[in-house]
């Protein structure tokens, strides 16, 4: 058997397992790596996102900084 081919066909077999075994163990490591984990309602700030302003609120609901959406 030529090495050349032997090689290839390794090099496929080996790609396509990492590509089919990264989808099915993505979603499964993307949930717990990437994203944090949530946060308790004791925080300091509270943000608000509305179409037109971004509000950010402090612990006792009054509103200490805002910014426009709109350019």
């Amino acid at each position: 058997m030529d090495n050349n081919r032997r090689n290839f066909l390794k090099i496929i077999l080996i790609g396509g397992g990492t590509f089919i075994a990264g989808k099915v163990l993505g979603p499964l490591f993307s949930n717990s790596l990437i994203n944090p984990p949530a946060k308790d309602k004791s925080s300091a700030f509270k943000i608000v996102e509305d179409k037109k302003v971004l509000s950010i609120y402090d612990n006792s609901g009054e509103e200490i900084f805002q910014i426009d959406k709109e350019s």
